[in-house]
């Protein structure tokens, strides 16, 4: 089904797409604060880690790699469900002010020469921090995305950002690193932060209402574990950064012992990972009007762990260049896939509980890749440490290839369905990308002729379009009106609270296309044209 008009209308191309990506001027300001926020992770990062092994050494590196990335593994879940609490856009930008803050701290305490402890704890906090904005800027892209295509295009710049600051900011925190020392990177990083709160301080997101019967905050992490969907990728997930984790280590040998590349090599093959990103992200750019995902992230975790798995085999380092290259372009193609494919199929009220899970798989995976390394050199030899690291994503994609199948199928618009509520004008005025999930969640229903559909005086459960067939509406027991394909009824008991206020009876035989009532309500209560719609055209139809 792919090009159907649930992902974008037929004349707009791909280009076109991505274009109205960077027009849309929301999406265009938490892009590039995403970029900037992506710089100085890396910036700071760096820069804590050099001054770390200054300080000490190896373990002194490998101590303050640690002590950031538990903590955020540990924080990242509560604090996506605080977050929650805000308005995403607000929520984003107070995320960055923490990080401000903090990186601003640390690098005062870096700067006056305090102690390693204080040290580390403070990068502690500023890693905590940072794990508050992935989750909500995945969250954002959604509510600020016209349609799935475009979202995917956001999706798909997110990752070209996320590569592009694999490049600078390493780059910047070199370049910085010798003037003004770690402590200054790390101020100018913070203050860099500053201008991505400026970004986003005014962002006007409309929320969509969590609709009634919604859990708790508490209990949204619960719901979001049940979920089969978000198990299945938040396990990928935590398998790509384990990956992710050993090739930092693994890469320094690489270009140390194996190759003998000098003290530039593993900064050559570390930016090769950004470059093959880079290209990564153009690819993913043909996902754009698709609705299968699976096979992308099958290609993208095959191509991110078998070629570093080669990597490792390689006996130039020009060979080494362009596997490492292959990884990196293979890690950007998965992680847009999936994350699109999250986005597709789950409610706005879960994605920050999901993309807090997900944050925390990252730093957890890092962490535990960082210390499987060496002991992958230590049980099977260098070269075969890659084969067993490169190997592990892609046999975990391919033993859940059915599920991921399964879940994509779930994820598909069906183009009759979508049409059918589109016609409808209060559903018309929503965002296109939401009418595409009240598709996707609707109901066929085939009733008989002289059937009782609904009941004048019985609660209100579910709102319904017809799809063939003729009902005749009866109030009072006098008949008022007949409805015919494409017409709707129902929404009156939803939108009021109030018990039905007429009989629906069919005249022939009738399909019908409903949506439950928390499904209508979470995305047509919190849209006033929206309810405006629905009154008028019950006003002037009597129901």
């Amino acid at each position: 089904m792919d090009g159907s008009p649930s992902l974008a209308p037929p004349s707009q191309g791909r280009t076109e797409v991505l274009l109205g990506v960077l027009r849309n001027p929301r999406l265009r300001r938490v892009l590039i604060a995403f970029l900037l926020f992506n710089i100085v992770e890396w910036a700071t990062w760096i820069a804590v880690l050099v001054w770390a092994y200054g300080y000490g050494g190896v373990r002194a590196a490998s101590l303050v790699a640690l002590v950031q990335l538990v903590p955020a593994a540990v924080f990242a879940p509560g604090l996506a469900l605080l977050a929650e609490r805000l308005a995403h856009g607000r929520a984003l930008a107070l995320g960055y002010a923490a990080q401000a803050l903090a990186f601003i701290g640390c690098g005062a305490a870096l700067a006056a020469g305090a102690q390693f402890a204080v040290v580390a704890a403070l990068a502690a906090v500023a890693s905590v921090t940072v794990a508050t904005t992935r989750p909500v800027h995945n969250a954002l892209l959604p509510e600020l995305s016209e349609t799935t295509a475009e979202l995917t295009a956001g999706n798909a710049a997110s990752g070209s950002v996320e590569s592009a600051a694999i490049l600078a900011g390493p780059l910047l925190s070199g370049l910085l690193i010798v003037p003004l020392g770690a402590g200054g990177v790390l101020m100018t990083m913070g203050t860099l932060s500053c201008v991505a709160v400026a970004l986003v301080a005014r962002l006007d997101v409309a929320r969509l209402p969590a609709g009634p019967g919604t859990a708790a905050h508490g209990a949204r992490l619960r719901e979001v574990v049940r979920d089969p969907v978000t198990r299945v990728l938040t396990v990928l997930v935590g398998a790509e950064y384990v990956l992710i984790g050993m090739v930092d280590i693994l890469l320094v040998l690489l270009a140390l012992d194996l190759l003998a590349m000098g003290e530039s090599g593993p900064g050559l093959l570390n930016a090769m990972l950004g470059v093959g990103g880079l290209v990564g992200a153009a690819v993913t750019l043909l996902l754009v009007g698709r609705q299968r995902l699976s096979p992308a992230i099958l290609v993208g975790g095959l191509l991110a762990g078998g070629a570093f798995a080669v990597a490792g085999l390689a006996e130039t380092s020009l060979v080494a260049v362009a596997l490492i290259a292959a990884s990196g372009c293979g890690k950007v193609l998965f992680d847009v896939s999936a994350r699109t494919l999250v986005q597709r199929l789950l409610p706005e009220r879960l994605l920050t509980a999901v993309f807090g899970l997900q944050e925390a798989m990252l730093s957890g995976g890092l962490a535990v890749g960082s210390l499987l390394a060496p002991i992958l050199v230590a049980l099977v030899g260098p070269r075969g440490a890659f084969i067993a690291a490169g190997s592990f994503l892609p046999l975990l994609v391919l033993v859940t290839l059915a599920q991921l199948r399964r879940i994509d199928r779930e994820a598909e618009v069906p183009a009759d369905v979508l049409a059918l509520l589109r016609g409808v004008p209060l559903l018309a005025v929503l965002p296109p990308r939401v009418v595409d999930r009240l598709a996707r969640d609707a109901s066929e229903t085939s009733v008989a002729a002289g059937a009782t559909i609904i009941r004048q005086g019985e609660p209100g459960e579910r709102f319904s379009v017809i799809a063939s067939g003729t009902v005749e509406v009866v109030m009072d027991r006098v008949p008022v009106r007949r409805l015919g394909p494409g017409d709707w009824f129902g929404e009156l008991a939803l939108l009021r609270d109030t018990p039905r206020t007429a009989t629906v009876i069919a005249l022939d035989d009738v399909v019908l296309w409903s949506i439950e009532r928390e499904h209508f309500l979470a995305v047509v209560a919190g849209v006033p044209r929206a309810v405006e719609a629905g009154e008028d055209y019950a006003q002037g139809h009597y129901r």
